[in-house]
């Protein structure tokens, strides 16, 4: 039986104090999708040690319903800074589950809004660093929706949800929350927008569609997946959804908009479908480090893992690579630690017969070497992509 993830959960985060954070240990929230009946979903605590151990803490139940699948990158998971909010996404009953600390329990009821939907592909959430909105992205509707957070956790539409071109994936901040950027997956493009202290959102500049500036485009395809910035908000990179050619996106963000859009194929790796990017702690603070690339792969012949590249300011060199054999599909990656190269990082995937697992990878260089694994227990044909890990990267 399902326990609400409570206490101990939270005394596990609280003793998470800055002395321990050199040693890389930290925390991974799985949303595990569930969907074979309504109220069936949840989202799963675990611990990862600093050597990569990952060990079973608590499980949160969202009394919504998941998707059992959906995009591999969407962020369905966001939690607060100091961990005092933690928001899960029911995509298949289209509402969004808020827990309060210190016990972590559950709002009720979940949010949910009539003009929003994201029973097709998922529900992208990313909380801003002063825990005051939450911003939505609902790829049924297509729409991104500002939501007020109370002191409660609980959450309040701001205004009127905003109209998009086409379906929505990720609602991405930058580190000081004064930029958001919104990608469509299937168009090839993506939106940047300023924030305000009043949750209105204001365009930088116009969409950027990647297949209008990058010739290569018309033969790889170009659709923006996941996507990651530095914390100075100018390098952004994204994952590219085509199965043509193993390929990433960059674009440097200017307060007119995006420019300097480039495509960065990889014709000697194994792995196929590098659709979420992960920047290490270096790489984000400084813009030169450890970028990593979760390859969802697409089935059997169709390699997932993990690709190690170095980032130089949004110049990317392959580096090495983790094939994982036992992955039919995989999901996102996060970095653990939250120094150097984020040692140890988890990856997420399903063997294609109803199990989802965590893989965790200790690095050295850019090396990954496996250490740990641990079976999220979901086995209803749930497909489970979407973690976040705590602390969160600098």
């Amino acid at each position: 039986m399902r326990r609400a993830l409570g206490i101990s959960f939270l005394l596990v985060l609280v003793a998470l104090v800055p002395s321990s954070l050199g040693q890389n240990a930290g925390y991974v929230v799985v949303n595990n999708d569930d969907f074979d009946y309504e109220g069936s979903n949840s989202a799963t605590g675990d611990r990862v040690a600093a050597g990569g151990a990952i060990s079973f803490l608590e499980t949160l139940d969202t009394g919504g319903m998941g998707l059992g699948g959906g995009y591999f990158f969407a962020t369905r998971i966001a939690i607060e800074d100091n961990a005092h909010c933690i928001f899960v996404a029911d995509a298949g009953s289209s509402d969004i589950a808020a827990f309060e600390g210190p016990s972590f329990k559950k709002v009720v009821p979940n949010f949910s809004n009539s003009q929003l939907a994201g029973d097709y592909f998922g529900i992208g959430l990313a909380v801003d660093p002063a825990g005051k909105f939450l911003y939505s992205a609902w790829s049924a509707s297509f729409n991104v929706a500002v939501l007020a957070i109370a002191p409660d956790c609980s959450l309040t539409l701001v205004g009127s949800p905003i109209p998009e071109p086409d379906l929505v994936a990720n609602p991405t901040l930058t580190r000081d929350g004064g930029a958001l950027v919104i990608d469509y997956p299937n168009l090839g493009g993506v939106q940047a927008y300023k924030t305000s202290s009043t949750g209105t959102l204001t365009a930088l500049g116009p969409e950027l569609v990647f297949a209008n500036v990058i010739p290569a485009c018309s033969s790889v395809g170009c659709f923006p997946a996941g996507q990651d910035v530095t914390d100075d908000g100018e390098y952004w990179v994204w994952g590219n959804s085509t199965a043509n050619e193993p390929s990433t996106l960059t674009a440097v963000l200017t307060p007119q908009g995006f420019t300097n859009a480039a495509l960065q194929t990889y014709p000697n790796t194994s792995l196929q479908n590098l659709v979420n990017p992960r920047l290490s702690p270096a790489a984000a603070q400084t813009g030169v480090g450890n970028l990593y690339l979760g390859a969802s792969g697409f089935g059997t012949g169709s390699r997932a893992g993990i690709m190690v590249t170095t980032f130089n300011r949004g110049t990317i060199t392959y580096a090495t690579e983790m094939v994982n054999l036992s992955a039919f599909y995989a999901g996102q990656i996060q970095t653990v630690g939250t120094t150097g190269t984020g040692s140890p990082v988890v990856q997420i995937a399903n063997d294609g017969d109803d199990h989802n697992t965590l893989y965790s990878y200790t690095v050295d260089g850019t090396n990954l070497t496996p250490v740990g694994s641990l079976s999220t227990n979901v086995t209803d044909g749930s497909f489970s992509f979407s973690i976040a890990a705590f602390p969160l990267r600098p």
